[in-house]
């Protein structure tokens, strides 16, 4: 190397992609995705245009999944005026879309690891459009499921390759903020859709929000295939080209080109090599159970509040109006607790800060099932709840890649999604048969609070195994 320290022009990947750096960037190490410059050269490094076009690009297909997501919740008033539906039959259909992505999570998101990214994001939004096309088609309750169920299933694959894309289009200067951008766009989509789905609801019906969502879905299919594939998982293919498809994109970055491709993969693998049965090898097993079970208890949690809110005021007797404003805002104050994280966990591990946001989330809910009478209490409420979860979501999310080698973050990223899903499931389906059998809103909200502990618990067991194995999560 040279005496000023500077990289030369020309690196390996194993340099760029493996090598030992200085803490500040250790994460970046660890995701398995590098830059391998030093600190002078990222000084100097210009965002490309090429750079805010992709980051735009994945940010605005995550804000989309956002809309496909929730646009039910607030379509949900409509649909059961329309068909007549029971509370019960109505928590299937707001259920739907997240036992497909528990599918898609699964069983598309970890062919990631085998056939790339982008052709499996590609797959996902494909799949989501039809889906939202069955919806807005659908002449029965059961095709309504069937078209929420494609749809959940498309973005449940998308979700697992984001990440790992919009780190690389970061570059290593930028990475921090870019992920944390990124990851507003959820919330910020479903933010958005309770406003889309208000006007489409007035002038025509809800099948006009089915229709809004497959045309964003088809939309966003040409964009991603504009995007290069993932740099990551070209190095570790070993398929032919992919060293020129690496230095066609990182030109693109504005970074030096690479000589070579890295060694065959050195990584322990028990049970034949089977990723999934990997995740329980001795090295991974105690950490993916944590993993998975604080997932499931969140998102039991999470999904109940997304889908049920603005219905649970309109049954404690508020308008239509009001609470789709509450159900907007539990998105619009989860973006700040978003942002604090992202900024927090420069210096304090991710998994602390949510194991803190999940006590909170906890006691607010149990206040929340006490202010059932005020709507500004309920308003505050609200907000400190979507503070929390949104936040608390990110938290895991940004604690699972560092917890598996490159080889396995796909289908370990993916595997967590999907049966966590089980929660996302069961938390509006369950509330659905509790309203039906009576229970009033103020003990439904009670009841939930419950998972949020146990989701609290994990938490600090996983930050106590990861700080026992000494690792820097």
């Amino acid at each position: 190397m040279p005496a000023d320290g500077m990289r030369p022009s020309v690196a390996t990947v194993d340099e760029v992609f493996y090598e030992k750096r200085p803490r500040t960037f250790d994460a970046g190490r660890k995701a398995g995705i590098g830059i391998g410059m030093s600190v002078a050269q990222l000084q100097k490094t210009p965002v490309t245009r090429f750079q805010i076009f992709g980051l735009a690009a994945l940010a605005g297909l995550n804000m989309q999944d956002g809309f496909d997501i929730l646009a039910i919740s607030y379509s949900a008033q409509a649909i059961a005026e329309d068909w007549s539906i029971s509370t019960a039959r109505l928590g299937i259909v707001l259920s739907a879309a997240v036992f497909g992505m528990m599918l898609g999570s699964m069983f598309l998101g970890p062919l990631a690891d085998r056939i790339g990214r982008r052709p499996v994001v590609v797959a996902g939004l494909f799949l989501s459009g039809i889906g939202m096309l069955v919806a807005a088609a659908a002449s029965s309750i059961d095709l309504l499921i069937l078209g929420r169920v494609l749809t959940g299933f498309g973005v449940g694959g998308i979700l697992a390759s984001l990440n790992t894309l919009v780190a690389e289009f970061a570059g290593e200067r930028y990475r921090g903020r870019a992920v944390a951008i990124f990851q507003l766009g959820f919330p910020l989509g479903a933010f958005l859709s309770g406003f889309a789905v208000a006007w489409l609801l007035d002038v025509g019906s809800w099948r006009h929000v089915f229709l809004f969502g497959a045309a964003t879905s088809f939309l966003f299919i040409p964009i991603m295939l504009a995007l290069p594939e993932s740099m990551e998982f070209l190095a570790r293919s070993g398929r032919t080209g992919a060293l020129q498809e690496i230095n066609r994109t990182r030109a693109k970055l504005g970074e030096a080109p690479l000589s070579a491709l890295p060694a065959p993969n050195d990584e322990p693998r028990h049970y034949g090599g089977n990723p999934v049965l990997e995740l329980f090898s001795p090295t991974y097993r105690l950490r993916t159970v944590l993993l998975w079970a604080s997932f499931f208890f969140l998102l039991t949690t999470l999904y109940f509040l997304l889908s049920w809110v603005p219905k649970l005021l309109i049954e404690m007797g508020y308008t239509a109006d009001q609470g789709n404003r509450a159900g907007r805002l539990i998105n619009l104050a989860g973006m700040g607790g978003i942002v604090l994280i992202g900024v927090a966990s420069v210096w304090i591990r991710p998994s602390l800060i949510t194991g803190g946001y999940l006590l909170v989330l906890s006691a607010a809910l149990v206040f929340l099932s006490g202010a059932t009478g005020s709507y500004p209490s309920l308003v505050i409420g609200i907000a400190v709840t979507g503070f929390v979860i949104h936040g608390a979501m990110i938290g895991l999310y940004a604690t699972t890649p560092a917890l598996y080698p490159a080889g396995l973050r796909a289908t370990g990223m993916g595997w967590a999604i999907g049966l966590s899903r089980f929660g996302a499931v069961l938390g509006p389906l369950f509330a659905g048969f509790i309203l039906e059998a009576g229970w009033s809103p103020a003990q439904l909200l009670l009841i939930f609070a419950a998972p949020s502990l146990l989701a609290a618990a994990m938490v600090w067991m996983l930050w106590r195994e990861e700080v026992r194995r000494g690792r820097n999560v």
